[in-house]
């Protein structure tokens, strides 16, 4: 049983009909494009010495304390840079010029280096260590421009 109050059933106000949406107009709704760019780059270039270009966010920079996945060796600058991998598959554009090597857990990675207008990849394993630009036997001065993890 059910009551009727003021003409109005308890049933017919719970059944009004949905009211329709009316869309948002086209210009107002932001477009979200992803860049790929690194996070506070410029802050870490000017306190590092180290330009990160863009990357897909499974290799970042990080502090050298404990055990990072992939350290770098440079000449110049900090001289060790070390960085965090998340997945099996990573990529991460930079620039970080007088690399001499690369230190490597258990993901292995491929670095890709220019010397003299020229670039040069280099595969590393993992738990390992790999000779980069300089640190090959007489090597050029060479900028280490990307690093992808690869397994």
């Amino acid at each position: 049983m059910f009551s009727v109050v003021g003409g109005i059933s308890a049933f017919g106000a719970a059944s009004a009909a949905p009211q329709k949406a009316e869309p948002a107009a086209a210009a107002d709704v932001p477009w979200a494009v992803e860049d790929f760019s690194y996070p506070g780059a410029a802050q870490i270039e000017q306190n590092q010495q180290i330009v990160l270009r863009r990357g897909d966010g499974h290799i970042r920079l990080t502090t050298c304390e404990g055990t990072p996945d992939i350290e770098v060796k440079s000449r110049t600058g900090q001289k060790t840079y070390c960085f965090d991998v998340d997945a099996k598959q990573g990529y991460l554009a930079l620039e970080l010029p007088d690399v001499i090597g690369l230190w490597t857990q258990e993901h292995p990675v491929r670095a890709t280096v220019t010397a003299d207008g020229k670039k040069t990849t280099v595969e590393a394993e993992a738990n390992g260590y790999q000779a980069l630009g300089e640190g090959v036997d007489k090597g050029p001065r060479s900028v280490l421009v990307e690093l992808r993890v690869t397994g």
